[in-house]
Parts: structure tokens; C-alpha cells; sequence
């Protein structure tokens, strides 16, 4: 076996019905038997959680410490563990990270890679078959526009708001084909974005879904970024007036 794709528990039909795919588990069997010593490339796919996988990476260290290399993307799941980007994407629990830290290409775009996690509050029901279930992408989409937000935007132009409440506007989706638990290319194009004399930024972005260069999934945003405090006080007004108005009527 040359090439050895790696995937999470969940997506283990995909690992049954194709080639050359082990589960983390199965992976790590495979690494106590010896059997990795015939293998020059490794892939980390979707599902695959760096704790879970951290044990075996320090058995391949020791006792074949050439093999390291040949994992190609083991790089992209220390994101996995990173403070920094939890508070970039927004969220409290790092098994909820979808994406890596985006960066900005020649091109314009901001790129990030996915890394989806087995214990992900997405998948924390069931996964059907062996494509990534499209609220997965969705989500993915909406961490890469706050990310890429955060990171080249907010600060450059001078909002300096403590806590932030990105709102949407408008969402716009098309799924082209499956997307399944190999590496995926995620790339934001930003249509356009300004700033209102009262500090708010409204951006409309475009994100697509690249596995083995094709497009798969294409998804658009248009939202808005308020000083928390701000939109605090506005959604307190329409609860208020909804709870009155349901009382009456009801």
C-alpha cells in the first residue's frame, strides 16, 4: 500500500466501500502491526481529531520517525487545539472547529482548509452515508466569513468594538456534488464590504468548496457586524414587542 487515507470513526462506510481508507482506529492498529513501514504518503481526511490520533502520531514518531513526513497534512489539525482561532470562528468548544486559520491569496481570496472533527456538535447524531452532510458546509462557510472578518478586516479598518455580533442578511446556497471526508479547499471571495458612519461593517462574501480541484458546494452571505451591546438592546426591543403582541393574540 503506498498511499493510506485516514478518516474519522463516523465515516466509517466510507472507509469499508473504498481503497486504501482506515478509520483512526483501524489506523492505529495498522501502525502497531508494522505495516505503515511500506507506506509513502499518508492523507488526514475529514472526521480525524488530533487527540484522538495525537498516541498514534508519537508511535510512528519513535519507531518510524521517516514516516512523520509522510503525512502530508498533519499541520492542518493543530488548528484543532488553537485558542486563537476557537475565538476567531466564534466558538467555545474546539471539537466545533471547522476550518483552518484563512490566509490571503494572490488571487484575493482567502483560503482555509476543513477539518471536520468525529465529536463535532454536527455529527453528534448520526452520519448518513458517505458524503459530509451539507449543514456541515454551511457552517463552515459561516466560520470562514467571521474568521476572515476578524482577521483581515475589522482591525484594519479601525472598528475597534470589544464583543462583536455578526447578523445575516441573506443566504444563498447551491450544492454541485457530494463532498466526501477527503481534503477540502475552502475559499472565501469578497464581493464587496464598507462601513457606516455609525461603525457598522456589512460584507458580502462568496464561499466555495474545492475537493480534487472541482467545486463542489458554493455558498453567499451578506451580514453585518454590530457592536454587541448595540444589538443587545435592539433584540431586547423586538422581544419585547413579539411577547406583547403573541400575548395578545393568542
Amino acid at each position: 500500500m503506498n498511499k493510506l487515507i485516514v478518516v474519522g470513526e463516523k465515516f466509517k462506510t466510507f472507509s469499508d466501500k473504498n481503497e486504501n481508507v482506515m478509520t483512526v482506529h483501524e489506523f492505529e492498529r495498522f501502525v502497531w502491526s508494522g505495516e505503515i513501514a511500506n507506506v509513502k504518503k499518508i492523507i488526514l481526511g475529514q472526521g480525524v481529531q488530533f487527540d484522538d490520533i495525537e498516541r498514534t502520531i508519537h508511535i510512528i514518531h519513535r519507531n518510524y520517525p521517516d514516516k512523520i513526513k509522510k503525512i502530508i497534512n498533519l499541520s492542518d489539525l493543530y488548528y484543532q487545539n488553537s485558542k486563537d482561532l476557537k475565538k476567531l470562528v466564534h466558538k467555545r468548544r474546539k471539537a466545533n472547529i471547522l476550518i483552518t486559520s484563512p490566509v490571503k491569496q494572490e488571487n484575493g481570496n482567502y483560503d482555509s482548509k476543513l477539518i471536520l472533527q468525529d465529536s463535532s456538535e454536527l455529527l453528534c447524531d448520526h452520519q448518513t452515508g458517505q458524503h459530509i452532510q451539507g449543514m456541515i458546509l454551511i457552517e463552515a462557510a459561516r466560520q470562514a466569513m467571521i474568521a476572515t472578518t476578524e482577521k483581515y478586516f475589522l482591525n484594519n479598518s479601525g472598528i475597534s468594538m470589544t464583543e462583536k455580533y455578526f447578523t445575516l442578511t441573506s443566504l444563498n446556497v447551491s450544492f454541485l456534488s457530494f463532498v466526501f471526508p477527503l481534503p477540502v479547499i475552502v475559499s472565501l471571495n469578497v464581493l464587496s464590504h464598507k462601513i457606516t458612519k455609525y461603525g457598522k461593517f456589512t460584507g458580502e462574501y462568496n464561499i466555495a468548496f474545492y475537493q480534487d480541484e472541482i467545486k463542489s458546494a458554493e455558498i453567499g452571505f451578506i451580514f453585518s457586524v454590530y457592536d454587541l451591546i448595540y444589538i443587545t438592546q435592539k433584540e431586547g426591543e423586538q422581544a419585547s414587542i413579539c411577547h406583547h403582541h403573541y400575548l395578545e393574540n393568542i
